[in-house]
């Protein structure tokens, strides 16, 4: 094999295993942001069915009958569909850490879309994982 044709495959290698690191990245976001998601709705909901005080089979009933708890329970059976995907992929050690992105979409989501009150310490926290989860993905 001549010098060039084995650098023209190393490359293609190269290539291949960032496309399959990018692919599994993707699905892993798709989950992430599909837990987000469901987390937001299960509040707008709750918000909704408002404060449960005690346990009670009407108070149960009254949180699952409502269309956005629902809507969150399919965003995280979408997102554990993908977790799944991911983990037949790589290793657990180096999807785990990627959790740590919810704590960043839903203090975005929670602070825009409903409109509470995100304080100094939690973005210092946020900013502090991100710089862990940046340190876990590069090694």
């Amino acid at each position: 094999m001549s010098r060039k044709k084995f650098y023209e495959t190393m490359n293609i290698m190269k290539n291949t295993e960032e496309r399959e690191k990018m692919n599994v990245i993707i699905i892993i976001l798709s989950g992430i942001l599909c837990a987000s998601l469901g987390q937001v709705f299960w509040k707008l909901g709750m918000n909704a069915v408002g404060a449960i005080d005690n346990f009670s089979i009407s108070g149960i009933v009254s949180m699952f009958l409502n269309p956005l708890v629902f809507l969150g329970l399919l965003m995280y059976g979408l997102s554990t569909i993908f977790w799944l995907i991911a983990l037949s992929q790589k290793d657990l050690s180096y999807v785990y850490p990627f959790i740590a992105l919810t704590f960043i979409i839903v203090l975005l989501l929670s602070k825009f879309l409903l409109h509470e009150n995100v304080g100094l310490y939690r973005i210092v926290g946020t900013l502090i994982i991100i710089a862990g989860l940046i340190i876990v993905v590069n090694t």
